[in-house]
């Protein structure tokens, strides 16, 4: 082998080395307690329906949050969130929900989640009455460790058998 082979050879070597301890751009940290984290998340949204707390309600969503239901526009930011609540929640007495998730991914700084939920209140008749449904949230880590909601998408369980 040349000396020039030798010396392009070693160069090589070395540039692999190098690259080969180079440390990561970015490091993918996950926080042991994001679920525990993420449930209580959960059981937050579960307190401010309960107590119609509009404005706790959007707190849990992040400022550019979407929240998509197919039989309204999607709803886009805590201002839009609020009233969604506001508006919605008005007419509803006793109302109450159930999140039951079924499946959870959490990454450094990102989680999916998806389940069902039950929600419930009094009519103006006083009869209670029951939506089930699904859904799929993606989650967002905020830089001090809490977790917010960020898109949000749910839809009407169509597997449950209703009384005619």
């Amino acid at each position: 082998m040349s000396a020039t082979r030798r010396v392009l050879a070693l160069a090589a070597l070395i540039a692999l080395g190098a690259c080969a301890n180079e440390p990561a751009a970015r490091t993918s940290v996950i926080d042991p307690q994001a679920s525990a984290h993420i449930d209580s998340l959960n059981a937050r949204l579960s307190k401010v329906y309960r107590s119609r707390d509009w404005r706790g309600y959007a707190q849990l969503f992040t400022d550019s949050a979407v929240f998509e239901w197919p039989t309204i526009p999607n709803v886009r930011g805590r201002a839009a969130l609020e009233a969604l609540a506001r508006d919605g929640w008005k007419p509803l007495d006793d109302l109450e929900l159930k999140v039951i998730p079924s499946a959870r991914r959490i990454g450094a700084d990102h989680a999916a989640e998806f389940g069902a939920f039950e929600e419930s209140w009094r009519d103006s008749t006083g009869a209670r009455k029951v939506e089930f449904g699904r859904y799929a949230e993606a989650l967002a880590r905020q830089p001090d460790g809490s977790w917010l909601i960020d898109h949000w998408l749910g839809f009407e369980d169509s597997t449950v058998t209703r009384p005619r």
